[in-house]
């Protein structure tokens, strides 16, 4: 087995400067760490885990809080999971999900929240230990995608196509995502000097359906829906009545991470890039076990172009 010492010979340092590598890298020149690093790989040499944790203080263990009503939400998670746990494990750390408001401290150094809501931020901003949520909210690290650009993003595309009513499929919650959804529309349709038309709504296709239905839709009309759920109920709604999409009707959705291709027609659709996210997520918060100040982090979304608007 490959021990410290055999670290140390081989890059020609003290066993202190290779555990200052491993454990504090911040205290070494990036010259001498880069060397010490190399030799690590080289070797294999692999840090017992309870010696690491005893000399830094910390558990090496950070708890991932999933809030979200899963019935509601499309299925991001799982994704995200898998990205926060191989960047975790890049840094030495490991992942375990929970899925209550209990916020137990025992044996994590950290926390990484999903699905918070305006009831939970009084009790995260007062917990001992760092805490970054996926979303927005002042006072708390935090990593989301910009909202607001992506229905911006959404919006101009239909308006270029040249569909002349455009409406807007937002969610009935009060929480900073949908509200900044709902803006980015807002915004594109302001400067496009076009009326605003809102329609707050539960995420759920069945129920947007129904809603359509009744709406008696029209040739040349664009959906800019706050998320994929919402705009595969319009799509369903658009083919009911009869209407080709996207030659009649234009629809945009919003998530990007898997029910846009369950649709009849795959999607148009704002993604969320999540293995970015996850990214910056972990960091932060490793950073903030670290000691360092940080700023929340917003992830500019790109638009993934499917079936339900024209071609370029």
């Amino acid at each position: 087995m490959v021990s410290i010492s055999d670290v140390a010979h081989e890059a020609h340092v003290s066993k202190m400067t290779v555990s200052r590598v491993i454990n504090h890298p911040e205290q070494v020149s990036p010259e001498i760490r880069k060397d010490v690093q190399r030799v690590i790989s080289q070797l294999g040499y692999v840090q017992n885990r309870a010696g690491r944790a005893l000399a830094n203080n910390r558990h090496y263990n950070i708890a991932f809080i999933l809030l979200d009503n899963v019935n509601e939400i499309e299925p991001y998670y799982a994704h995200l999971l898998m990205h926060l746990t191989d960047a975790l494990r890049e840094e030495g750390y490991t992942l375990e999900m929970r899925h209550d408001r209990n916020f137990d401290l025992t044996n994590v150094d950290g926390f990484l929240i999903c699905g918070a809501r305006h009831s939970d931020f009084t009790v995260l901003n007062n917990l001992p230990i760092p805490v970054v949520i996926y979303g927005t909210e002042s006072g708390i690290t935090s990593v989301d995608i910009d909202n607001q650009a992506g229905t911006l993003l959404a919006t101009k595309l239909l308006i270029s196509q040249h569909y002349q009513r455009l409406l807007f499929l937002g969610m009935d919650i009060d929480e900073p995502f949908a509200t900044n959804r709902e803006m980015g529309y807002r915004q594109a349709m302001r400067e496009a000097d076009r009326e605003v038309e809102i329609y707050r709504l539960p995420n759920n296709e069945h129920i947007v359906q129904r809603f359509l239905q009744n709406d008696d839709l029209s040739a040349n009309t664009g959906i800019i829906a706050a998320t994929d759920r919402l705009g595969l109920g319009a799509l369903r709604a658009s083919r009911q009545q009869g209407l080709q999409v996207p030659d009649d009707i234009g629809i945009v959705g919003f998530d990007g991470i898997y029910i846009h291709q369950l649709a009849e027609q795959p999607l148009t659709t704002v993604q969320q890039p999540l293995k970015e996210i996850a990214g910056h997520m972990v960091q932060l918060l490793l950073a903030e076990l670290s000691g360092k100040t940080v700023e929340s982090v917003y992830v500019v979304p790109k638009l993934i172009h499917g079936e339900t608007t024209k071609k370029k």
